[in-house]
């Protein structure tokens, strides 16, 4: 697993600034979201956190997220385990056009992996295009596991450049999945990046990473996520990935947006 650096959050800030072309998300509103609708909320630390969908005119989708109110870092709990406490987030009804059933927050209050530069506080969002019941199944106590954990999809269902974290068998994390990171990029120190995860040869999510320090100075970050070859299912897929800190409503969000239709193959 692999770490962008904070000199190049700062360089697509300056970057942006300077051209004129990006100054808040495009869903960004008078302190709000456009067309937004979201789901339950669920307590975190001190705050609240909730899943939500943006829609377009049209009442398509076009971005899916997570908002997380500035208390959220606050309070949160401390544990021994690499996840010390996870956060199921419902989407709402109107998501069903994309291909991701939930959200969960994943807080690691000590991290994980120091070979990869992930052992400091963070927090995993993963998106899951698998509903719940399945992903518990990713357990090594489950017949079928040892097979299911080492079957990889082809590469094209993944971005170019992306490679499991490790071993398949060994690197399966129960109830999550395979962790692929991306191998252009380079560091041992977190601020963000984003992971794909897989399990029996079938895409399980997307998963943005950002150390709690990092989300906690309030950055202002949009890019292209790298696209794979082909796509699964048919659905809604993201294209591009924000995190912004909202001064009006006083919340951080995280966001995969680009909604854009992909055709199984």
């Amino acid at each position: 697993m692999v770490i962008r650096p904070c000199a190049r959050l700062l360089a697509v800030i300056a970057a942006a600034g300077c051209l004129g072309l990006f100054v808040t998300p495009a869903t960004a509103a008078g302190g709000g979201i456009s067309g937004l609708v979201e789901g339950p909320t669920r307590p975190v630390g001190a705050g609240n956190a909730r899943a939500y969908v943006t829609l377009d005119d049209d009442g398509t989708p076009a971005t899916i997220g997570v908002r997380l109110d500035a208390a959220t870092l606050d309070e949160l709990p401390d544990g021994l385990l690499p996840t010390t406490e996870e956060y199921v987030l419902e989407l709402p009804e109107q998501a069903k056009a994309t291909p991701f059933d939930h959200v969960t927050v994943d807080w690691n209050s000590h991290g994980h992996n120091p070979e990869h530069g992930f052992d400091v506080p963070h927090f995993d969002v993963h998106f899951y295009l698998l509903d719940r019941a399945t992903v518990s199944t990713i357990d090594p106590f489950v017949p079928g596991y040892v097979q299911a954990a080492t079957t990889l999809p082809d590469p094209r269902y993944l971005p170019a450049g992306y490679a499991p974290s490790g071993d398949p068998l060994m690197s399966t994390v129960p109830r999550m999945g395979l962790h692929w990171v991306d191998t252009a990029e380079s560091g041992h120190h977190l601020t963000e990046t984003v992971l794909y995860g897989t399990w029996n040869g079938r895409q399980v999510f997307v998963e943005p990473m950002m150390s709690r320090d990092w989300l906690a100075a309030r950055p202002l970050l949009h890019e292209q996520l790298p696209q794979p070859e082909a796509y699964q299912r048919t659905g809604l897929y993201p294209t591009t990935y924000a995190v912004w800190w909202d001064e009006a409503a006083r919340t951080y969000t995280i966001e995969l947006g680009g909604l854009t239709m992909r055709e199984a193959s």
